[in-house]
């Protein structure tokens, strides 16, 4: 496949059980428009943001995204993160990670978020790259 999404309740299954649906469905549906292929979606409990890079060198997908909580606290319990990487590998650095964050009711609407995350999948692959060289324009 073109794409994994990894899915994982991360800090907060909330995040999860509000947003997934919606954010899983615009994105599921990006990905078709844009010709892209996706596994198999995995869950992973209690996973954290690195777990994404295990699963990368397994099934070697260009993209690899990871839909996780975030820790509850900042300003809402239902917040979640979308991690992306081009080929990513265990032990990347940071940098070399895209994330849209801030996924909830009153921040980054789900529905939108899925279907940016496809156009953010798109250019990823046509780049060939993620993180701090990646340009969106």
């Amino acid at each position: 496949a073109d794409v994994q999404i990894i899915l994982s309740e991360g800090l907060s299954s909330t995040a999860m059980e509000k947003n997934t649906s919606s954010v899983y469905q615009a994105l599921s549906q990006g990905l078709k428009i844009e010709g892209l292929t996706s596994g198999t979606p995995l869950y992973v409990k209690y996973a954290r943001v690195p777990a994404m890079d295990v699963i990368t060198e397994l099934l070697q997908p260009k993209v690899t995204i990871m839909l996780i909580g975030e820790r509850p606290g900042l300003s809402t319990f239902a917040s979640m993160s979308a991690y992306l990487s081009y080929k990513g590998k265990v032990g990347m650095p940071e940098s070399l990670r895209n994330v849209i964050s801030n996924i909830h009711e009153n921040g980054i609407n789900p529905s939108e978020a899925g279907a940016h995350l496809a156009s953010v999948v798109k250019k990823m692959m046509e780049q060939k790259i993620s993180g701090t060289e990646f340009k969106m324009v």
